[in-house]
C-alpha cells in the first residue's frame, strides 16, 4: 500500500510542477508480485505499456534516510531467475552406506549453500 501512496504523491507533484512540458498520456502502472518474478509478465501480457515511450520506475528503499530519493538510469532492483537442477543418487544397503550416494543429503546441502550465497555473500545492491 505504501508503494501506491508514494507513486500517486510523486506523480501528483511532478505533474503539478512539470505537467505543461509533458505531451501525451501519463500511465501509472503498479507492478504486481514484484518479489515473485511474475509481475512484469502480467503487465506485458495486459498490454498496459502499449504506446508508452518513457518509463520511470519507483521502489521504496528502507536504506535511504527519510525525505531522500535516489535516481538512476537503467535497471535497478531487478532480476529474477529460475533454474532447474536434477540431483540423483545411488541406492544401497545399510550394511555398506559408503557405497551409496544419498540424494537427500546432497539436495539439503545445495539448499543451504544457495541460501548462504544469497544471504551472506551477495550484497543485494550489487546484483
Amino acid at each position: 500500500m505504501a508503494d501506491m501512496r508514494v507513486v500517486m504523491s510523486t506523480c501528483y507533484h511532478i505533474l503539478k510542477q512539470h505537467g505543461k512540458y509533458i505531451q501525451g498520456i501519463v500511465v501509472l502502472v503498479f507492478h504486481p508480485a514484484d518479489e515473485g518474478g511474475v509481475g512484469a509478465k502480467k503487465i506485458l501480457d495486459s498490454r498496459a505499456l502499449e504506446n508508452v515511450y518513457v518509463i520511470f520506475g519507483l521502489h521504496i528503499d528502507p536504506e535511504l534516510p527519510i525525505g531522500e530519493m535516489e535516481f538512476r538510469s537503467g535497471p535497478i532492483f531487478v532480476e529474477s531467475g529460475f533454474f532447474e537442477a536434477k540431483i540423483s543418487g545411488k541406492g544401497g544397503h545399510a550394511v555398506s552406506p559408503q557405497h551409496t550416494i544419498d540424494p537427500i543429503l546432497a539436495t539439503s546441502k545445495v539448499i543451504i549453500w544457495l541460501q548462504q550465497l544469497v544471504s551472506r555473500e551477495t550484497d543485494p545492491l550489487d546484483t
